[in-house]
């Protein structure tokens, strides 16, 4: 497949030890990682004592040993924030990576693209009408908002490459970045005219406006990690189609797939994941630009196999984030919305040089 100019088609020869290198060893940092994430922090916790403490959750003792033990409940207080780490990277990678099969765009990201600034646009409404009572309201709230974004910010760049070019094609990667760059300034705008106007949406909103996995309880991501599975499990059935849709969807019909039920179901699934990362964290960005840009080069061996991997790699690179935001300035904090910006922003500041020096 191709996304812009690079090939992600299966890659011939070592195909074994690639898929083995994009999948198991995200596994085992991904056990490594969860390890540190629930001993250390403000209140490091020794490794048998954590590993107990986790024992006594999973049976269901999870109240008596937090009050039997300081280190214990240090430990089960940061189980949901491992597992909200993990569900909100898996989701946001997989996110990116079927954005950029589906529209054919290599810039593609659920908040780069302006999806973000959606859901946060209908959560300060929401906030502003008192609508945010419950994680199902939360959830619709940012499934209205993305979905909305997307067809705003599609549009818009429809109509700018209408103009420019005098063809109805679908739109550039460029158009896509600068709409959404100008959907998301206008919704942070009308936030922050919410902000200012109405003090109770000041008060809540900033908890909820930088991204971070320290807020969500157990009940929280696992009530949303079905919908998570679900999207993802979505894109693993439809990634052999995006092989097609990389060439076209003339070529794709000629292929024996169908482009626009494809589209629907990965921008669909797209939608879903973002929405319930956005609702168990707040905005992030940058995860579903970089994780799939890096894996590509590594020439997976199949799409399915890059599927898999996007969802681990993105489950550790927000998992690291966040261990990596409590260690740095303990014992204060370094949320991930803020730690994947400054990662992210260099990687698309490359691209973007990259594909105007190809143009």
């Amino acid at each position: 497949m191709t996304t812009g100019s690079r090939s992600i088609a299966p890659a011939r020869g070592g195909g074994g030890v690639r898929a083995g290198i994009l999948t198991i060893l995200p596994l085992l940092l991904l056990l490594v990682l969860a390890l540190g994430s629930i001993a250390l922090g403000a209140r490091s916790v020794e490794l048998g004592t954590a590993l107990d403490a986790v024992g006594a959750f999973l049976a269901g003792d999870g109240k008596a040993a937090s009050a039997a033990s300081v280190d214990a409940a240090a430990v089960i207080d940061r189980i949901p924030r491992v597992l909200t780490a993990v569900l909100v990277g898996a989701a946001l990678a997989v996110s990116g990576l079927a954005m950029q099969g589906a529209t054919r765009n290599p810039l593609g990201d659920p908040g780069l693209l302006g999806l973000g600034a959606g859901a946060s646009l209908a959560m300060a409404l929401g906030l502003w009408a008192g609508l945010t009572g419950s994680l199902a309201v939360v959830m619709l709230l940012a499934v209205v908002g993305t979905l909305g974004a997307a067809v705003v910010v599609y549009a818009a760049a429809a109509a700018a490459t209408r103009l420019s070019t005098g063809t109805t094609g679908a739109p550039g990667p460029l158009s896509l970045v600068l709409a959404g760059a100008a959907v998301s300034a206008g919704a942070m705008a009308v936030v922050s005219a919410l902000i200012v106007a109405v003090p109770v949406v000041q008060d809540r909103f900033r908890y909820w406006s930088i991204g971070t996995v320290a807020r969500t309880s157990f009940g929280d991501a696992a009530g949303l990690s079905w919908v998570i599975v679900l999207g993802i499990l979505a894109v693993l059935i439809a990634a052999p189609g995006l092989d097609a849709l990389a060439l076209g969807d003339e070529m794709a019909h000629g292929l024996g797939a169908r482009p626009e039920r494809l589209r629907a179901v990965l921008l669909g699934a797209t939608v879903l994941m973002t929405a319930a990362a956005t609702a168990l964290a707040g905005p992030v960005g940058f995860v579903g630009l970089m994780v799939p840009h890096v894996l590509r080069r590594m020439r997976p061996p199949g799409t399915r196999v890059l599927v898999v991997a996007s969802a681990l790699w993105g489950a550790c690179l927000v998992l690291a984030a966040d261990l990596a935001g409590r260690l740095v300035i303990a014992p204060r904090e370094i949320h991930i919305g803020v730690t994947t910006v400054l990662l992210g922003v260099p990687l698309l500041l490359v691209l973007l040089r990259r594909r105007s020096m190809a143009l």
